[in-house]
């Protein structure tokens, strides 16, 4: 039997990537500083599921992750002016059309929310193997 996913746990933790976003575009944030917090968020995730004992830890995740990087690189996308002055140590990659700014922003938010959703989604999943 499939276990129902919690699809309201799936918003709030993807909620996340639109603060991420928010963040980046309005203030600016470096790559050295933005990797090191999403990892941060990514640990509050797993801790998160882990404790309300989530029946399926590793969809829960993935779909959260997912969800963040496409929430993450549409409201980059909405932002793309502002993100463009805020973060001028990217002034050689903000270069290109702005269509094709668009589109990478949203090919890497769900690019990069697959990839390390699902890695971080395999890291709850042992864990709740481990501690379930």
């Amino acid at each position: 039997m499939m276990a129902v996913l919690p699809w309201i746990l799936i918003g709030v933790l993807a909620a996340t990537g639109i603060g991420m976003a928010l963040i980046s575009s309005l203030v600016g944030m470096r790559q050295k500083i933005e990797n090191p917090a999403w990892w941060g968020l990514y640990a509050i995730w797993i801790t998160i599921v882990l404790i309300l004992d989530v029946a399926a830890p590793f969809r829960t995740i993935l779909f959260a992750s997912i969800l963040a990087g496409l929430l993450h690189g549409s409201t980059q996308s909405l932002l793309l002016d502002r993100y463009i002055t805020n973060n001028p140590w990217y002034a050689a990659q903000m270069q290109a059309p702005r269509r094709r700014l668009v589109m990478q922003f949203l090919l890497m938010g769900l690019g990069v929310g697959t990839v390390f959703g699902a890695l971080v989604a395999g890291i709850a999943w042992g864990l709740a193997r481990v501690f379930g």
